[in-house]
């Protein structure tokens, strides 16, 4: 029999390894080059090289394609273990489910295989088959607890475990804690068994020293809550306690009956719209007066304070016999003179602050006064710096002797209040916890000193002594004070007294007649000299023979030089060497 010869191009293609042969065999016979293979083709031409490269090197057996040695089927073991875990807990998730078969039968498995396997053999899901298979829980509890440890070394979370143990989640997270604990130091102590109930003896944190300190401050300062204790306690004797604990110091002083207790009244709160918000520094000031229920002496004491709005920070205040415009007015210009103007000042309808010269300061100085409504004091944030004065100072206030230790007291309070961390700025990121240290450098709207001059009307004038402590005010020579020879003092007349100040020190004070047609004193009378830091502490050799009295000058012989017209022209002056 005569044998079949076909050609090379009409040999049958069986595979693809044929496929790739045919197609690189005239490439290796020399008749195309593979860059013309490829256009006849319509292959890649690195497609066709990597062909005939493996073809060169390993033969027929480098054009067979690599196929893949995994297994196409999950053993059935791991299936059981996945279906037994899954009946046991049946809200376990499948990425923890792939970490335990992974840890405990050293066969990786991803969460997608599991899930997939868990869909195919769902019967998991229904009772009648979960129903009979329970995870055997030891009966001893050292075994439960040993159980505990090999569940999570497998992989399971603690929620998982409770769930299999039957135990809740706290009791499975406290003894792996202990577990971890003794393997972290290394302790021969059995963490299998439990630790004594008996209380573990701590180091003593608060001694009687420190509860003696608080107690002091809670006698001085009787109706001081926990805050200002706090900043008192830091400040006075470098003792840095939380709240916590400042807090059982002070309610133990008072359960002995060694402190002060405030009476608590109940009170029925509504609701109440709050103070003006201030969103920067002097756009808001608060001025209010209040009395004190402390009487010393039988005298009837008032407070007058002038707050800032945006820093809590007390610009000025006074404790003075009365509230008249008079002292308001005091107040409100050594605020002024120290810190410039403000945009809005806030009070209530007393008469002082509806008065007419009160209306005509801030007209003048441009200030809006913003008047609350009436029987609305709460809006008025004032009110809130009087109840941290009340709290703190009424019981100081109360065992005051007289006037003047009541009004260095009132001055302490105002400086303390400044200085010392306030509650509103605890939450403030840049560290500054003081009014103080909230106002800074800021100050308010720019006013020179012959503006405040004609917006008081003439109320307040800045006088400089000579060498003998006098100061002339219009057509009188009034004493001041020898100690401060030739240095400029602040007189202002109110209400029939002309005083004079230095450093907000009241020097001297005189009954004054007013003359409202000339806008000047018609008669000054009854110099009262108070004691100051500013008296000469060298007793005199001699008896003082100085007259304090004011004396009224003659001017009659005082002719002042005539005013110079406007745009003459003076004389030139020329030496006497120029003149001929």
């Amino acid at each position: 029999m005569e044998q079949l010869k076909l050609s090379f191009d009409e040999v049958p293609i069986s595979c693809s390894e044929q496929e790739k042969y045919h197609a690189i065999a005239p490439i290796l016979a020399g008749k195309v080059t593979i860059k013309e293979q490829a256009q006849n083709l319509n292959q890649f031409y690195t497609t066709l090289r990597q062909w005939l490269e493996k073809f060169r090197k390993e033969g027929v057996a480098g054009l067979v394609e690599q196929r893949s040695s995994r297994q196409p089927y999950t053993p059935e073991r791991i299936i059981v273990s996945l279906l037994y875990f899954k009946c046991c807990v049946p809200k376990i998730a499948d990425r923890e489910l792939a970490r335990v078969i992974s840890q405990s039968s050293n066969y990786q498995i991803d969460h997608k295989t599991v899930k997939s396997l868990l869909e195919r053999y769902f019967f998991w899901k229904y009772e009648e088959f979960s129903s009979q298979i329970k995870y055997p829980i030891p009966k001893e509890i050292q075994l439960c607890r040993l159980e505990m440890v090999k569940l999570m070394e497998q992989g399971f979370s603690e929620k998982t475990i409770a769930c299999l143990l039957g135990y809740t989640r706290h009791t499975v997270h406290k003894w792996i804690r202990r577990y971890k604990a003794q393997l972290r130091e290394k302790n021969t102590q059995p963490w299998l068994f439990d630790h004594s109930s008996k209380p573990k003896t701590t180091n003593r944190k608060v001694y009687f020293g420190t509860i003696r300190a608080v107690l002091e401050l809670q006698k001085k300062y009787g109706y001081a809550g926990w805050f200002r204790i706090q900043g008192y306690l830091e400040r006075d004797y470098g003792i840095k306690l939380a709240e916590t604990t400042i807090k059982k110091i002070m309610k133990l002083n008072r359960q002995l009956n060694l402190a002060p207790t405030r009476p608590v009244l109940t009170l029925v709160k509504e609701s109440k719209e709050g103070p003006l918000k201030s969103g920067r520094a002097f756009e808001h000031t608060f001025v209010d007066f209040r009395y004190l229920d402390a009487k010393p002496e039988g005298v009837q004491l008032y407070s007058c304070l002038l707050l800032e709005g945006y820093s809590r920070t007390i610009l000025a205040g006074s404790l003075t016999t009365s509230q008249d415009a008079g002292v308001l007015l005091r107040v409100y210009y050594l605020a002024l003179s120290e810190f410039g103007c403000w945009e809005v000042v806030v009070s209530d309808n007393g008469g002082q602050f509806i008065s007419k010269a009160f209306e005509k300061v801030n007209k003048r100085l441009n200030i809006y006064h913003h008047k609350n409504d009436k029987g609305h004091p709460w809006q008025n944030l004032i009110e809130s710096q009087f109840g941290i004065q009340a709290r703190v100072g009424e019981y100081a206030w109360s065992k005051c002797k007289t006037v003047e230790q009541a009004i260095e007291l009132h001055h302490s309070l105002i400086h303390d209040h400044n200085t010392l961390a306030h509650f509103a700025h605890r939450h403030r990121n840049d560290g500054k916890l003081s009014p103080l240290a909230v106002l800074s450098s800021a100050c308010g709207r720019a006013v020179t000193h012959s503006d405040l001059h004609l917006a008081f009307s003439r109320k307040c004038w800045e006088r400089k002594t000579d060498k003998h402590g006098f100061a002339r005010i219009n057509k009188w020579k009034i004493y001041i004070e020898e100690g401060l020879p030739k240095t400029p003092v602040q007189v202002s007349y109110w209400d029939g007294k002309l005083c004079a100040e230095y450093d907000s020190t009241l020097l001297v004070e005189y009954s004054c007649k007013w003359d409202k047609s000339k806008l000047r004193p018609k008669s000054i009378s009854r110099p009262i000299l108070y004691e100051t830091a500013f008296n000469s502490p060298q007793i005199p050799l001699f008896d003082s023979v100085l007259d304090i009295n004011p004396k009224l000058l003659n001017t009659s012989s005082y002719h002042p030089k005539p005013p110079i017209a406007v745009g003459q022209q003076l004389n030139l002056y020329f030496g006497p060497e120029l003149v001929k």
